[in-house]
């Protein structure tokens, strides 16, 4: 048994690492191999002396190989790293320490509540918060965070200011739907699933975050809560609870009706928003037969109607109505590419229509004309296409065929808004490009929503009761808190700007610390770490988290 050095070289740069090595018989090859036992990373002078001279048995307080163990390893320097931000948050002041284990289990592996105690247990957590965790303890926790929702959102609107991350010039507001396995929870309602499951109940999360990503607002609702109806109470809290005097609100085209615009105004904020296509019908200036002109052949060259913002956005503003400005934006590529998916849409569900004529004409029993019919309707409701296909059932022996056709009218109606959007904004003083920039950079929130969904897992939720459900959403907001200040101080570096925090997480997460048993001597040792973990680790934190002498003493 001996200690093996390995000497690295790195842009010129030597790198030594130890590592303990055993000798053993190979049967099968009948020759003398190497295993290595322990990885050691660097080591200290004093400690490779003591290392040779107790392996060669010439120290007073000596051990045989056989005695040194490796007791076990923990999950470490991203598990520290996220320790170190939540209490940078300060919220180890706010919330009991297991919701602190909840929330960077959402960041890392994300588990049922039943289960995070097993993965708590083989992280280095344990030695940092001195806690012992259980199912039992985590429930009772959920409770805890529920009572303290609204302590919590405040605390962060005040760390944002206070940590100077960000300011609440601008705010994203947007709503989500996240679905049920089963449930019997008021809260749980069918409803319109933005995750493409209408077979499940659902509930609805409100949600606001300032113009850098970091989340001070959310709200669950139960699941057939319509959009519009979410607004005026966030609005109503940007006053009364976190005390928002001046901020630009930016929502997509779901929040908007006149009543919600009425209650903006009057609280004295300014918004921009989008319009649905309904409503960009209704607007006086709209240039309709410039639009209707424009075809796939001529796109390039009509779209210097526009004013050039970027190559996905060209803009003309229309006339004022009052104080509210109408932004017309149009995007060449976009334009193209609903054509094209139009026309796709058109060739499938025609082929869908052949194809059931088929499965009619093979038909030996006669069919029910009014099932028959309400079944195609059906069909081309759920392909938006019941304005652009015509159909009829004709009676053919004992059995229908479906007479079909394509309606050029209807397809020229839904084509004269291709590539077009519409801002609508109360912003008197600045220019046009401006409400372009604001509403474009309303993906924060969007990015906030797939971040909760594909990777701190918020769905499908398991809990019954309603209390538990929105802890459980707390959770999984201040995990993604979490996640977000990782980017926000990773991104702030040069060679850094495209990494995310799943990226991070990945770089981090093969350091991990050995426990080590020498006889009656235990010690604590670090993997060692890879360049990529030693910068990340002062990005994020400090050099002292791989500093084995402060290990010691966890």
């Amino acid at each position: 048994m001996f200690l093996r050095e390995t000497v690295l070289k790195k842009a010129g740069v030597e790198y030594r690492y130890w590592r303990l090595v055993k000798t053993y018989w190979d049967k099968k090859l009948r020759k003398v191999r190497h295993k290595t036992v322990a990885q050691l990373g660097k080591l200290k002078p004093q400690e490779i002396s003591m290392f040779k001279k107790t392996l060669s048995g010439k120290v007073g307080k000596c051990f045989s190989w056989e005695e040194l163990t490796a007791r076990k390893s923990f999950e470490y320097l991203a598990v520290a790293i996220l320790d170190r931000i939540w209490k940078y948050w300060g919220m180890d002041k706010v919330v009991d320490n297991v919701a602190e284990v909840l929330a960077i289990n959402r960041c890392l592996c994300p588990k049922s509540d039943y289960q995070v105690s097993n993965w708590y247990n083989e992280t280095i957590l344990p030695k940092l918060l001195g806690e012992t965790i259980n199912p039992t303890r985590i429930y009772r926790t959920l409770d805890e965070i529920y009572e303290q929702g609204w302590k919590i959102q405040e605390h962060l609107h005040a760390k944002i200011r206070e940590l100077k991350l960000d300011d609440y010039e601008i705010i994203f507001y947007d709503i989500t739907s996240s679905y049920f396995e089963q449930s019997d929870c008021e809260l749980a309602k069918y409803g319109l699933s933005r995750d493409h499951r209408r077979d499940k109940k659902q509930i609805i999360l409100a949600m606001a975050v300032t113009k850098k990503g970091f989340p001070f607002y959310w709200k669950v609702f139960s699941g057939n809560t319509a959009d519009t109806k979410t607004v005026k109470e966030f609005v109503s809290e940007l006053t009364e609870r976190f005390g928002i005097k001046k901020a630009c609100l930016v929502m997509d085209k779901g929040m908007v009706s006149n009543s919600n615009l009425e209650k903006i105004e009057v609280e004295k904020f300014d918004y921009v928003v989008t319009l649905r296509r309904s409503s960009i019908a209704l607007i006086d200036d709209m240039p309709w037969k410039y639009l209707r002109s424009i075809d796939e052949s001529n796109v390039n060259r009509k779209k210097e109607y526009f004013q050039y913002h970027s190559r996905r956005a060209y803009y003309k503003e229309l006339k004022r109505q009052g104080n509210v400005r109408y932004v017309l934006c149009f995007n060449p590529e976009k334009f193209l590419q609903e054509r094209k998916d139009r026309q796709e849409k058109i060739e499938s569900i025609e082929k869908y229509l052949d194809n059931r004529n088929k499965e009619l004409s093979a038909a030996k029993n006669k069919r029910n004309v009014e099932v028959l019919r309400e079944e195609i309707e059906r069909y081309l409701e759920k392909r938006s296409a019941k304005k652009i296909i015509k159909f009829r059932l004709m009676s053919n022996g004992n059995t229908y065929q479906i007479k079909y056709r394509t309606d050029e009218e209807g397809i020229k109606e839904a084509a004269k808004l291709d590539g077009v959007w519409v801002i609508m904004s109360n912003v008197a003083e600045v220019g046009p490009g401006e409400l372009i920039d604001a509403y474009r950079s309303r993906m924060e929130i969007e990015r906030t929503f797939h971040n909760l969904k594909s990777f701190v897992e918020i769905r499908p939720l398991y809990h019954h009761e309603e209390q538990r459900i929105k802890a459980h959403v707390t959770v999984c907001v201040l995990g993604y808190l979490l996640n977000t200040t990782v980017m926000h101080l990773v991104r702030k570096k040069k060679d850094f700007e495209d990494l995310t925090a799943q990226t991070v997480y990945n770089y981090l997460r093969s350091c991990k610390i050995l426990e080590l048993e020498a006889g009656s001597e235990k010690r604590f040792k670090i993997t060692t770490p890879t360049e990529e973990q030693i910068n990340l680790t002062r990005v994020l934190a400090d050099e002292n988290l791989l500093d084995e002498n402060k290990v010691q003493y966890l």
